[in-house]
């Protein structure tokens, strides 16, 4: 007998005598565990993604490009987020307001009459005209020039500002959608806000 033989027939004895070996010809003869070591695997893959399910996620956020006058555009990406619904003179009144933690950017919108999902011109119609507001520097609110507006028109008539709120999901929880909001400071300067999109969670006052 060759040694290729003799390793060979001893790994079947092996095989046969040992415990090990047992459960394995056991587990292969039986094709019902192949089912149960699938469903082993699924719950354990299951179970490890659940644990980071439970992290804490993002309470928002409000993405676009933004250009003050002649600076260039650049993308502006908020995180400090807040959104709320309140009733004013019995109609639901949104507000939303978006702030860069760095440059201290700020886009802010106040919506009145909220129906629901849809869209919701600024500043819109009526004595109470939607507002949109383009905000160079939060930190600099001394600073008028600093306000790039979109509101009713002033006594003249003259316009100033003008933009476009897309709701595209709403609950009583959370808000999503985007932003279009063409405003002017003092100064005659214009802000332009663009290609945004936000979502966010709604605070109950």
């Amino acid at each position: 007998m060759s040694n290729s033989t003799s390793r060979k027939y001893g790994f079947l004895r092996f095989v046969k005598t040992s415990w090990i070996g047992a459960f394995v010809l056991s587990f292969i003869k039986n094709p019902v565990n192949f089912l149960y070591t699938g469903l082993g695997l699924f719950v354990l893959i299951i179970s490890f993604e659940n644990s980071f399910s439970d992290t804490p996620t993002q309470k928002g956020y409000l993405v676009g490009t933004i250009e003050f006058g002649h600076e260039g555009e650049h993308v502006i990406q908020c995180d400090a987020v807040s959104a709320s619904v309140r009733l004013e003179s019995g109609q639901k009144v949104l507000s939303l307001i978006a702030t860069n933690e760095q440059s201290k950017e700020t886009i802010y919108v106040k919506i009145f009459q909220l129906r629901g999902t849809g869209t919701y011109f600024i500043p819109g119609d009526g004595d109470s005209g939607n507002i949109g507001n383009i905000i160079h520097n939060l930190e600099d609110f001394r600073n008028k020039n600093n306000f790039y507006e979109a509101k009713m028109p002033d006594s003249s008539g003259v316009q100033n500002g003008v933009g476009r709120l897309n709701i595209t999901y709403l609950s009583d929880t959370e808000i999503e959608g985007n932003l279009v909001l063409i405003g002017n400071n003092p100064k005659g300067q214009k802000a332009v806000l663009e290609s945004s999109k936000f979502k966010v969670s709604i605070v109950v006052p």
